[in-house]
């Protein structure tokens, strides 16, 4: 796992936001779904020796660095899956591939209510940084959004 990676979960985890519990309670059908969903995926995991007991190994197959549960300015709670990227011609790479089948039947099955694609520099994001955006961005409409960080506060 990459540091902007470590450092946005423990930023999340900080905000109270990082929802581990979920994660971990959604791994058996997350595995399950890889591997009849995911064929491709789920051999060139085995082939490539990946850790198959580390849950983020798993979360990363379906384009997911974190799970943040928020709240709307209305109330409603959202899940939302989240992807770290430092280069943008990625982070919009990702973005098209999480818009497409078989991602949005993943996150339907998943009962995860959008796709978040971070595009972040290559050093820590202060939390009030990622506080506003989480917040700003929650009650935007759209399933799947790109969404840049500030490289400083203003």
């Amino acid at each position: 796992m990459s540091a902007h990676i470590m450092w946005f979960r423990r930023t999340a985890r900080q905000l109270k936001v990082l929802d581990t519990t979920y994660e971990l309670d959604e791994l058996p059908q997350l595995q399950t779904l890889v591997k009849t969903r995911l064929g491709d995926t789920w051999r060139r995991m085995q082939a490539r020796g990946l850790d198959l007991k580390d849950p983020l190994v798993w979360w990363e197959q379906v384009r997911v660095h974190g799970i943040l549960a928020l709240e709307t300015s209305k109330g409603a709670q959202e899940r939302v899956a989240v992807w770290l990227e430092t280069l943008e011609s990625r982070a919009y790479g990702v973005l098209e591939q999480v818009k497409r089948e078989p991602y949005p039947t993943l996150r339907s099955e998943l009962k995860l209510d959008r796709h978040w694609v971070f595009w972040v520099p290559r050093y820590p994001v202060e939390a009030d940084v990622w506080c506003d955006l989480f917040y700003s961005t929650i009650d935007q409409s759209g399933s799947c959004q790109i969404i840049a960080v500030p490289t400083a506060v203003s």
